[in-house]
C-alpha cells in the first residue's frame, strides 16, 4: 500500500472516530451508546433510588435545592411534614427549608443568586448526614476526584453532588448543581442527573470534562466549584 493511500485510510478512520457518539463530549441518556455504558458501569448502586426521586428544579436558581431533595429522599432521610401528601412524607423544594436551613440562606436569596457549594453542604448537614466538601483545586486533582466519586457511587450509603459550569461541557448556561448517579470505568464517564429536566436530559460526561467544569471559579464564593459526598451515618 502506498504512503498516500495509507494516509487517506488513516484520515478516514480518524474522521469516523470523531463522528462516533462514543467520542462525543457528552452522551445523552437516550442515545443508544448510553445504554451500553450504563450496562458496563459498576459504580451505580444508588441509581434506581435516585431515579425514583429525580425531579426538575422549581426555577432556574433552585438547582442546588432540587439536587439536595433528590439525594435526601434517595437516602431515606425522614423529611419534614409534607402537607400535600399527608400522612406520607417526602422532601420537596419547599419543606426542605427548615429553620436550620433558612439560617444559612432563605428562599428569597436563593432565588436571586442560587447556592454556593459550601452553602449547599451546610444545608444538607442540617439533616444529620455527613457531607464532605471537595473544591476542584489543589491538592485535589482529577485522579482524586475520580477515585473518591466512583467509590461513593459504589456505596449504597453515599451519594455525590457536583457544582459545575455548563459551558465547559458544551452546554448553554453557567454555574449549576446536579447529582451524579453512576460511573463507568471503561469509558471513564460519569452520569449527571441534570435537574434542569425541562432543558437537558441526563448525560454521560467524560471524567476529565466533569473535573474541568468544576475547576472554575464561583464568583459568589470566591473559590472553585467542586463536589459533595453525602453519607448516612
Amino acid at each position: 500500500m502506498s504512503f498516500r493511500l495509507c494516509l487517506v485510510v488513516l484520515l478516514a478512520a480518524c474522521a469516523l472516530l470523531a463522528r462516533s457518539p462514543a467520542f462525543a463530549e457528552v452522551i445523552p441518556i437516550d442515545d443508544p451508546v448510553a445504554a451500553k455504558i450504563f450496562a458496563d458501569a459498576k459504580a451505580k448502586v444508588g441509581f434506581w433510588k435516585l431515579i425514583h426521586f429525580y425531579e426538575s428544579q422549581n426555577d432556574q436558581t433552585y438547582c442546588g435545592v432540587a439536587s439536595a431533595t433528590i439525594i435526601l429522599n434517595s437516602l431515606d432521610i425522614e423529611s419534614p411534614p409534607a402537607p400535600a401528601i399527608y400522612p406520607f412524607r417526602k422532601f420537596d423544594q419547599s419543606n426542605f427549608f427548615t429553620e436550620a436551613v433558612l439560617a444559612i440562606k432563605p428562599p428569597k436569596l436563593v432565588h436571586l443568586s442560587g447556592l454556593t457549594l459550601d452553602e449547599l453542604a451546610g444545608m444538607i448537614r442540617a439533616y444529620g448526614v455527613t457531607v464532605d466538601v471537595h473544591h476542584a483545586a489543589a491538592p485535589m486533582d482529577l485522579d482524586g476526584f475520580r477515585a473518591i466519586a466512583s467509590a461513593a457511587l459504589a456505596d449504597p450509603k453515599a451519594r455525590v453532588e457536583i457544582n459545575y459550569h455548563r459551558k465547559v461541557l458544551g452546554q448553554d448556561g453557567a454555574g449549576h448543581h446536579s447529582p451524579l448517579a453512576a460511573y463507568d470505568a471503561v469509558s471513564d464517564r460519569f452520569l449527571i442527573l441534570d435537574v434542569a429536566r425541562y432543558k437537558l436530559p441526563p448525560v454521560w460526561a467524560p471524567a476529565a470534562d466533569v473535573w474541568a467544569s468544576m475547576a472554575t471559579e464561583d464568583s459568589d464564593a470566591k473559590a472553585n466549584r467542586g463536589f459533595l459526598v453525602i453519607r448516612i451515618k
